[in-house]
């Protein structure tokens, strides 16, 4: 009988192709981990912000409204960061001229 757990995939892959898929899987990765860190951040602070006792009911309205825009902000700027990050390392890792320049470009 055959264990389905032994059976691998041996179709060849070209190096660009391996270092693309290594990219992707550590851009994912990083991006999980900031994700979680700054939802954990906000969820901290929201419970910090809601016990505190020296706050009327507006400043703790104010609060809450200024932790979730720097949670969405981060969650923006993490994005962009690695979606930028992410193609030009895709893109030298894939030897395309064209989307070099392109990412030059939008860099510059």
């Amino acid at each position: 009988m055959t264990d389905i757990r032994t059976i691998e995939n041996n179709a060849p892959a070209s190096l660009s192709e391996s270092s693309v898929n290594i990219i992707i899987d550590r851009m994912n990765e990083t991006t999980d981990a900031l994700f979680t860190t700054s939802k954990e951040k906000y969820e901290r602070k929201v419970k910090l912000i809601e016990e505190a006792k020296d706050m009327n009911t507006k400043e703790m309205l104010d609060a809450l409204d200024q932790n979730y825009d720097r949670h969405n902000q981060e969650v923006w700027q993490n994005l962009l960061i690695f979606g930028t990050l992410g193609l030009a390392l895709i893109s030298v890792a894939a030897g395309s001229p064209t989307i070099i320049k392109n990412v030059r470009r939008l860099v510059a």
